[in-house]
């Protein structure tokens, strides 16, 4: 138990922090070292902003304590725990039989479109996404951004019909809504480091 508080307090990042928490709570409270955990309840959860989850999670896979691995399409992510390596017996938290290891997919890569078009849902909507993306010469940075804003949209107003529509129009809005969005957060940064940095015009 000591090996596990140490390796906790050594996480810095409070995103990273929190989203290995929410994890292990969940490993913990269903006894599966390979929890589904979605994307909606990474944000309900912690209250991270889509930038800050997937930068967290990149940290929280770096550190090697858990490892996460796609499921078939439609189904959540799952975040298999290595109770070993925080200084716990991983015999106290079996693998069902639906998630061992051996039967599930390579890793996402966080910060990906992969990755938030898997925990949101949209998977296989993601080759119109990128075909709309190239068609307003867009890349990974407004693809991704578009989906979260197309992920709380479905929330409030889902597709009642054609979801494929609903999703390409609504793409579509969202996706230039995020380059305008990502656009004036770089002119601010650019402003703010004018401002900190003297003797520049």
């Amino acid at each position: 138990m000591d090996k596990l508080f140490h390796s906790l307090l050594a996480i810095k990042s409070p995103a990273e922090l929190k989203l290995t928490l929410l994890i292990l709570a969940r490993a913990a409270q269903t006894a599966d070292p390979c929890p589904p955990v979605t994307y909606a309840e990474f944000r309900s959860a912690t209250g991270l902003a889509p930038a800050t989850i997937a930068q967290g999670l990149k940290d929280m896979l770096a550190r090697g304590y858990i490892c996460r691995y796609p499921t078939k399409k439609k189904q959540p992510a799952r975040y298999q725990v290595f109770w070993d390596k925080l200084g716990l017996s991983a015999q106290a938290h079996p693998t069902p039989a639906t998630a061992t290891a051996s039967s599930l997919k390579a890793p996402l890569v966080p910060g990906t479109p992969e990755f938030f078009f898997t925990d949101t849902g949209f998977l296989d909507l993601l080759p119109q996404a990128k075909q709309i993306a190239r068609e307003f010469g867009y890349g990974d940075d407004e693809i991704i951004q578009a989906v979260c804003w197309v992920f709380d949209k479905q929330r409030t107003n889902p597709p009642h019909i054609n979801r494929t529509a609903w999703f390409t129009t609504v793409f579509r809005e969202k996706i230039q809504e995020a380059h305008a969005y990502i656009l004036a957060n770089q002119r601010r940064k650019t402003r703010e480091l004018q401002t900190l940095t003297p003797g520049t015009p």
